[in-house]
């Protein structure tokens, strides 16, 4: 369980140092810029925002490595993972398994069909984004200058964004431990909520025993 925790710990932080080694060229080379800039008889409405100052070819170069590195290469491995994944399941028959074993089995297939949703998830929200971006670098005619900028920008980062919320959605349709933590947080949630109410732990009445009442931290024990 130890070894469990730390490789995980390891894990999170890799992702989270490549994920700021990816955004430092932004950071680095980042400018703000003036845009939307609406004039009036009244005055003039302007809106800043910070636009990196690439040179072309670093610009081509830079694109190049975040689609290889961030949609490819991930996109690889979790089809292959989820290849594997589906072939083991698929070996296995689980016709002539009974009691525990069955339910084993059962239950890796529809870990398995959770992950094929994911893949399918992740290649729906992603693939607009990364290949926009990328085609975008390697025209010499821009895309953007015939087309509407701020709805297509729009429509590929919504998309993108929406991933990380429709995975909650999928772990707790297609996951059984997932929906039984949810309910448990939201019992929880809710019963924190309520006021405190009359808490009774009755037994049969036995010559001896007792029934005990709670009420508001207080304990009355009444002998039938």
């Amino acid at each position: 369980m130890q070894q469990s925790k730390r490789r995980t710990y390891r894990i999170l932080l890799a992702v989270w140092l490549l994920s700021s080694f990816a955004s430092l060229p932004n950071l680095l080379h980042g400018s703000m810029a003036v845009i939307n800039v609406l004039r009036s008889e009244y005055g003039t409405i302007a809106r800043l925002t910070c636009m990196p100052t690439f040179d072309d070819q670093f610009r081509l170069v830079y694109f190049t490595i975040l689609f290889i590195c961030l949609y490819l290469i991930p996109l690889a491995l979790i089809a292959f993972t989820c290849f594997c994944i589906a072939r083991a399941l698929l070996r296995t028959s689980i016709l002539h398994r009974q009691g525990s074993l069955l339910r084993q089995e059962v239950n890796r297939r529809k870990v398995g069909k959770m992950i094929l949703v994911v893949v399918v998830s992740f290649t729906i929200a992603w693939t607009p984004y990364f290949l926009i971006s990328v085609i975008t670098q390697y025209q010499k005619e821009n895309y953007f200058d015939k087309h509407d900028y701020y709805f297509t920008m729009l429509s590929i980062n919504l998309f993108g964004f929406l991933h990380s919320s429709i995975n909650p959605v999928i772990y707790l349709t297609m996951s059984a431990r997932f929906q039984k933590g949810f309910m448990r947080l939201l019992k929880l949630v809710i019963c924190c909520q309520k006021p405190t109410e009359n808490v009774c732990h009755t037994s049969i009445p036995d010559p001896g025993s007792s029934s005990r009442c709670s009420h508001n931290g207080i304990t009355n024990n009444q002998i039938p």
